[in-house]
């Protein structure tokens, strides 16, 4: 089986994607090391069995490109399952670095962003400058002969590249986590506990386009857990809204809100996709 997911080796994207293979009893995966898009493609294309993104994290939020990829390649990829991965991350520099002359901070941007105030605090001097992953901006650091930069990362990926680990998790609030979708060319069969994501374009625009797909959902008692706005790359100033909420699209109920809503976007010009059901997980234990 092979499993394509964002690298470099030393992500948290593989340690979700470690997580998922043994979920399903997979010791045998190859794991491709891409982009987020390239991952979908992978699995469009009959490449990758799956792909395993990161699609939002507690402190942070949501991931607005991973979306934006689940919304490229919806007439084939499908979200068939989820990680909730708990993060750690370190502050980690090549030994013999002072911690008071670093001048540049590399990470994912996401990852930035979940170490902010600690940063801004511990090094008020540094830049912060986003790279593809955790694991890139890793080996960044060890590659970098100027002895005045560091990488947020996970523990892993700091001592695979020798960096030393500044004291302390460096993540501004102690329980983080990042939820990971997988995706294949089919979603998941109903579990009973379930979710879906729904992506919807409204064409033309009008007063209380997004009340009446909300109130057909209310009507029939589906609970939405989030919506979500992206810019909706063909067009300038439209965008495509992503809701999520709990059920599966098979349920008669969920059908027949979903047929509402068809009905409700067709008239405007626009498009509903499903992007996929699968089922609701726990968390990973660390």
């Amino acid at each position: 089986m092979k499993i394509a997911t964002l690298g470099p080796q030393g992500t948290y994207s593989e340690q979700a994607t470690l997580a998922f293979a043994k979920r399903i009893g997979s010791p045998d995966t190859e794991l491709v090391f891409t982009t987020i898009n390239n991952s979908l493609r992978l699995v469009q294309d009959y490449q990758a069995d799956y792909a395993v993104v990161p699609v939002e994290n507690m402190i942070d939020g949501l991931i607005g490109a991973s979306f934006d990829a689940l919304i490229e390649f919806q007439d084939f990829v499908k979200v068939c399952d989820e990680i909730h991965l708990p993060i750690k991350h370190c502050l980690g520099s090549a030994p013999g670095v002072k911690w008071d002359q670093i001048e540049r901070i590399y990470s994912h941007p996401s990852a930035l962003n979940q170490c902010q105030s600690h940063l801004e605090k511990l090094f008020p001097q540094a830049s912060l400058i986003p790279l593809i992953s955790t694991a890139e901006a890793a080996a960044q650091v060890l590659q970098d002969q100027s002895r005045k930069t560091a990488a947020i990362c996970s523990p892993f990926a700091a001592q695979t590249n020798g960096l030393i680990c500044y004291e302390g998790e460096i993540q501004d609030y102690l329980f983080n986590e990042t939820r990971f979708l997988v995706c294949s060319l089919t979603d998941s069969a109903p579990s009973g506990n379930d979710r879906t994501l729904l992506a919807v374009r409204y064409g033309a625009n009008r007063p209380g386009q997004l009340f009446q797909t909300a109130k057909y959902l209310a009507d029939a008692m589906v609970d939405l857990t989030f919506i979500q706005s992206r810019p909706y790359k063909v067009k300038p100033q439209e965008y495509v809204l992503i809701y999520e909420f709990i059920g599966h699209k098979a349920q008669p109920e969920i059908q027949s809100a979903l047929r509402n809503i068809e009905l409700q976007v067709r008239n405007n010009g626009g498009w509903k996709k499903i992007l996929g059901s699968y089922p609701k997980r726990e968390p990973e234990e660390n």
